[in-house]
């Protein structure tokens, strides 16, 4: 397991997937550190599921936002991952962020947006 201030993430065997928990704003290390660790354990566990948890998320600095769709995306399409999940409320100030990046995904993942952990076992 990997946990700052900042996020924690782990492997849930249950899903077969690595949990990230943003806790609050990051940026630069901080921010990609978590993907890494995340991308790490797909490769160890050959996880398929990525699930980012924004309930407590954030707007991303521009920075790594391009980071994270130049740098770390082809690596985790090319990985064992085929689904990612977001858990974020319906009314979440992140959503229209979230559903942009749902419809981004969704040209190379199964994307799913589901409100808590558990509704998980539905998917």
């Amino acid at each position: 397991m990997y946990e700052t201030k900042f996020c924690k993430v782990k492997y849930l065997q249950k899903h077969n997937a690595i949990f990230c928990q943003w806790k609050q704003f990051c940026k630069g290390d901080d921010y990609k550190n978590p993907f890494e660790y995340g991308l790490k354990l797909i490769h160890e566990k050959n996880a398929t599921v990525w699930i980012t948890d924004t309930t407590n998320g954030f707007e991303n600095d521009s920075e790594d936002t391009i980071w994270l769709f130049e740098s770390f995306m082809p690596k985790i399409i090319e990985s064992s991952c085929d689904t990612i999940v977001f858990i974020i409320k319906k009314d979440s100030f992140l959503k229209d962020e979230i559903d942009g990046q749902t419809k981004g995904l969704s040209q190379y993942f199964s994307v799913k947006q589901i409100e808590e952990l558990e509704d998980l076992q539905i998917i």
